[in-house]
């Protein structure tokens, strides 16, 4: 009976620590206008640093719901503005295309809270850089979970040395 209890405690505990919001992820289709969106930019900012900290695979349905919500804030929003291409939008490289919405949802969260925090509209080096490094760590934080990707592997590695920065930085020169 003991221990049965104490199975019991454990599996509460467990289930009970997992990263759940502590606010309403907005399920929205659309804003009506930037103005309506702006009111919403500390929930945007909080979709943004929960869909990065979410735990996989528990708060899988959640981290859908944030993924959903960014882009129709970063749509709306006249706020930030991405330019996405192949270049500077290292998601798209993905040869696992399961894979591919994630990275690009850790991206634009890296975005989205790069512009709330520092008030930066455009989409420049500072930003790309910063959302990168939010997008590698969720990768690799995840990538037992949602599996890897050779081009990610090797873009890991490459973050991971001295001169990826430089490198990096020419993109937007």
């Amino acid at each position: 009976m003991k221990k049965v209890f104490s199975l019991l405690i454990t599996a509460f505990i467990a289930v009970a620590s997992f990263a759940k919001p502590d606010f309403t992820i907005p399920q929205i289709e659309k804003y009506a206008n930037a103005d309506e969106c702006r009111k919403d930019n500390d929930i945007a900012l909080k979709t943004a640093n929960f869909y990065l900290d979410a735990e996989l695979p528990a708060d899988i349905y959640e981290s859908r719901l944030a993924t959903k919500y960014m882009i129709i804030w970063i749509s709306a929003s006249d706020e930030i503005l991405l330019t996405i291409d192949e270049q500077r939008s290292p998601y798209l490289q993905c040869k696992d295309k399961d894979i591919s919405p994630q990275l690009m949802a850790a991206y634009f969260a890296g975005c989205i809270i790069y512009c709330l925090e520092n008030k930066q509209k455009d989409h420049n080096f500072d930003m790309h850089y910063f959302s990168l490094s939010k997008m590698m760590t969720y990768y690799e934080k995840n990538r037992s979970i949602t599996g890897s990707d050779k081009e990610m592997d090797k873009l890991l590695k490459e973050f991971k040395s001295s001169k990826f920065k430089a490198k990096e930085e020419k993109k937007f020169k």
